[in-house]
């Protein structure tokens, strides 16, 4: 900041003497060379000379000079106050110091160092002041100095106002950037829960296996997972996650639906064709296979019996209501079927 101010008093200077048509091969010629004492009168004259013109350029720039020092000097205890109040956990003093600085150049980011506006944002993090603090640290995000803590107070300030993309972008930078920052796995954790949520599916796949085995425990964590994988189709790997659901929580909706669908179309699909092979070739050894074949479908029409009444007993739904109903009725039950139908039509 002083060198700045400095150069551009140099110039003034400059400028004066190419105003008054002076330079220094000028006054060169005026010092001759004369015998004795009068060699040394003669420059004096010539130097007060010099001295006599510019002497109000010398008073204003010595002026400058000082008003300068003193505005720098300023700044940096301004800065040096700021630190430290932040340091101290004085937030609010933090940021009103800050804030002085910035407002000092008018919010002029070409004259204002990131470290400040970083100082700024993070102290407006810790009082909760969201927007603030994303003005203040979303343009210098990229800095060098824009550490851990600024992309972990980036993250979580986009999580409030739920702008997902600029989330992934600083969960992402620290992710990769800051492998050993104090919030790791809850970034890690975060991140891959925003790639669930904005179907980037591949890259949450990816990211699972870094997972802690912890966060690999959690309900919430294999849930997402599974909606991953059944948005890929992968479908052995959707059984086993939604019975290790069932497993953690009987009352888990996705798994609970999962399994319902699966058994019920299992069974109906193998009931279509049974029958359809019977119609072709009604003999007694078609009979007998086709009996067989409903011992191991009735089996599985009652599995998804029982997921689709506790479905219906967390939430009435009309799409669970008919399903009850048609199960029923490949039981013969035509009452029980009756009653979830008109259900499902209420």
């Amino acid at each position: 900041m002083l060198n700045a101010l400095l150069l551009f008093y140099c110039k003034r200077v400059y400028a004066f003497f190419r105003l008054k048509n002076l330079n220094i091969p000028t006054f060169a010629k005026n010092f001759k060379v004369v015998p004795g004492n009068a060699y040394r009168w003669h420059s004096l004259f010539i130097l007060n000379q010099m001295l006599h013109k510019i002497r109000p350029l010398i008073i204003i720039v010595s002026i400058l000079f000082v008003v300068a020092c003193s505005g720098s000097r300023h700044l940096v205890e301004l800065t040096e106050d700021a630190n430290q109040a932040y340091k101290n956990q004085e937030y609010a003093q933090a940021l009103a110091l800050y804030e002085e600085y910035i407002y000092h150049f008018g919010n002029d980011a070409m004259s204002i160092p990131d470290s400040i506006y970083l100082g700024a944002g993070l102290a407006a993090f810790e009082l909760g002041q969201t927007d603030k603090a994303i003005d203040y640290l979303h343009p210098v995000r990229s800095s060098e100095s824009a550490g851990a803590q600024a992309q972990y107070a980036l993250a979580v300030s986009n999580r409030e106002i739920d702008n997902l993309s600029r989330e992934i972008t600083a969960l992402e930078t620290y992710v990769n950037n800051h492998p050993e920052g104090d919030h790791i796995e809850s970034m890690r954790n975060r991140l891959f829960e925003t790639y669930v949520e904005s179907r980037n599916y591949d890259k949450a796949l990816d990211l699972w296996p870094d997972l802690s085995g912890q966060a690999k425990e959690q309900e919430s964590m294999i849930n997402l997972l599974f909606v991953t994988h059944r948005a890929l189709d992968n479908e052995s790997e959707m059984d086993a996650l939604a019975h290790e659901l069932i497993e953690k929580n009987p009352d888990n909706v996705d798994a609970l639906e999962y399994l319902a669908q699966k058994y019920f179309w299992k069974a109906e699909n193998r009931y279509q064709e049974e029958m359809k092979a019977y119609e072709n070739n009604r003999t007694h050894s078609q009979y007998a296979q086709l009996l067989r074949a409903f011992d191991v479908l009735n089996e599985d029409f009652r599995t998804s019996l029982n997921y689709y009444l506790r479905l219906y007993e967390l939430n009435p739904k009309a799409e669970y209501a008919r399903f009850i109903g048609n199960i029923y009725l490949r039981f013969d039950d035509e009452n029980k079927a009756q009653y979830y139908h008109d259900k499902a039509n209420e």
